[in-house]
């Protein structure tokens, strides 16, 4: 098993003492759980190969942020390459999904989330930061973004904004950032 982080032992003394309790008490979900975090902590080989596939992918990221000091990122190369840096990508974006997170245990999701710099959703920050330089743009320049500027910051904005609205057009901008640009200081919906 790799190094532990703090998290991670945060985690594991969690799940060692639910495991000590009696199965009897505990949830389907919970008797899941300790399933793959005995499995983590033993490194047990008789578990169902899912459970040690689903292990072996977090120790895999476990190593490469050791190694890395941050987590995998995708390359921006079409098609993608086979290199094991983007095959965590890949797994990592899978278990964000929303049916395969759904379908997760407590401890699965746990031990994702202890992984330095683990995001459900990962985007979330990025568009944060969009958001923000708009908002400073109006405040600096006291008008909206022009998509045809000649700064290439400024274009850039605008060309979000116009993205923003096309997906509100669309009904598919999620509510929660509707909600953020329409409480936004400045007009962006």
């Amino acid at each position: 098993m790799p190094e532990d982080s703090i998290a991670l032992k945060h985690l594991h003394s969690r799940w060692e003492a639910i495991a000590a309790r009696p199965a009897v008490e505990l949830s389907a979900d919970e008797r899941r759980s300790v399933e793959f975090y005995l499995a983590d902590v033993q490194s047990q080989t008789s578990v169902e190969p899912h459970v040690q596939r689903w292990l072996r992918m977090v120790h895999e990221l476990d190593q490469f942020v050791r190694t890395h000091s941050r987590l995998p990122l995708a390359s921006a190369a079409r098609p993608r390459p086979r290199t094991r840096e983007q095959r965590l990508v890949d797994q990592l974006a899978y278990q964000r999904r929303p049916s395969t997170h759904t379908a997760l245990v407590e401890y699965q999701r746990a031990r994702l989330e202890a992984l330095p710099g683990f995001q459900w959703e990962p985007q979330d920050d990025r568009w944060g930061a969009w958001l923000a330089q708009h908002q400073a743009f109006w405040n600096r320049e006291q008008r909206p973004p022009r998509r045809r500027a000649t700064d290439a910051q400024e274009a850039s904005i605008a060309r979000w904004v116009a993205h923003q609205r096309a997906l509100e057009r669309a009904g598919t901008l999620p509510a929660d950032r509707r909600a953020r640009l329409l409480a936004a200081s400045f007009r962006v919906l």
